[in-house]
């Protein structure tokens, strides 16, 4: 069986999407058997595979990805089994379903951020994703999601039946935790200059992380805790001025923003020497970042929706994300009690091991063969 997949989030500087492709194509091409995969790509940006081996052939088709997506959306072409002949299936990985002639078809929706909170996404995503999520939910042969949380959304927002849609988790890259914590915090150090304790928080600066509840929440108790926060990640789309936001909250000196992290492995050390790892989004689809922070070690405090609860499980503590002082509270709590920490941190691997990646792949390489 041929299998094509799209791996146009397969950036230099990767988010999540990119992360989850990556991760989940590696694992199939070593559980595929009797499968082979060919990639598709679009976009200005390069791909880079990071190691990654095995595809039977690349196809790259260097324009904008947007434009290729209104070509899909008002052409219905180019069909995919004509970029790709020969697949007998094919995974859009990233929301947008291309047309095709032949081949059965698979899409992954990783939330509905922009169906249910419009208001935390981009307008350049909205409309576009909004409208044609609708369309290629009826039409693709199986949807994959990586939450139950999700499904729920998926099933109740788009009308699909609950059989079509299949949950398909999430995980760590092998050996992402390899750092001893005296190990992680000289890594941070010299490649960072990040010196001290701190609260750690990974992903892009952008309304649905709650950025704006985070530093509210540690501006209320910066004078009564020695750790610094440091916010790791690209900035996103963001309705604020972070600098000024900062300085209106009188925390300029106290957070520390490394940007994007890169290589992953440096990920691992961030999160091997923080204090504890902050995470007060409020919608995920999953919530890549709680997993890596426990299977570091790294205590977690999350949000009480949507998805966080069932990936975290009784390995972290949760708080309400639209409450600045309960947010606070467990913050001072956590960053003033050892005892607390040590508990959440011998908790998080044990957690961390619920999720791999050669289990994903599997679960995934069957919902292929049950369209096929």
């Amino acid at each position: 069986m041929h299998i094509g997949i799209d791996i146009s989030a397969l950036t230099p500087h990767r988010t999540g999407v990119g992360h989850f492709t990556g991760a989940l194509l590696e694992a199939m091409l070593a559980e595929g058997g009797e499968m082979c995969f060919s990639g598709f790509s679009s976009g200005m940006q390069p791909i880079e595979l990071r190691g990654i081996a095995g595809l039977e052939r690349r196809r790259h088709l260097r324009v904008p990805t947007r434009l290729l997506y209104q070509c899909w959306e008002h052409l219905r072409a180019p069909r995919i089994d004509r970029l790709l002949p020969g697949i007998d299936v094919y995974h859009a990985t990233n929301y947008f379903l291309p047309p095709s002639a032949h081949a059965r078809t698979v899409v992954t929706l990783y939330d509905l951020t922009f169906l249910k909170y419009p208001q935390w996404c981009s307008p350049r995503i909205t409309g576009p994703f909004s409208r044609n999520v609708r369309r290629y939910a009826p039409t693709a042969d199986a949807i994959l999601t990586c939450s139950e949380s999700s499904k729920a959304d998926i099933v109740a927002l788009l009308g699909v039946a609950p059989e079509r849609v299949h949950v398909t988790y999430g995980a760590v890259a092998p050996g992402f935790a390899a750092y001893t914590r005296v190990a992680a915090a000289s890594r941070v150090a010299q490649g960072y200059g990040i010196r001290g304790p701190y609260v750690l928080f990974t992903g892009t600066l952008e309304p649905r992380k709650n950025i704006t509840g985070l530093l509210a929440a540690y501006a209320r108790v910066a004078g009564e805790i020695p750790q610094s926060l440091v916010l790791a990640g690209g900035l996103g789309w963001y309705e604020k001025n972070l600098d000024a936001e900062l300085a209106r909250l009188g925390i300029s000196g106290r957070v520390l923003r490394p940007g994007y992290i890169t290589p992953y492995s440096d990920l691992a050390a961030l999160y091997g020497a923080a204090d504890c790892f902050f995470f007060p989004s409020l919608y995920e689809g999953f919530g890549l970042p709680v997993v890596e922070a426990m299977a570091c070690g790294c205590p977690v405090i999350a949000s009480n929706v949507s998805s966080l609860p069932e990936v975290g499980g009784d390995a972290a503590l949760y708080v309400n994300p639209a409450s600045v002082e309960e947010m606070a509270e467990t913050l001072r709590s956590v960053c003033l009690g050892t005892t607390l920490r040590e508990r959440l941190a011998a908790a998080g691997p044990a957690r961390a091991e619920a999720f791999s990646w050669e289990k994903t792949a599997r679960e995934t390489l069957a919902v292929y063969r049950g369209i096929a």
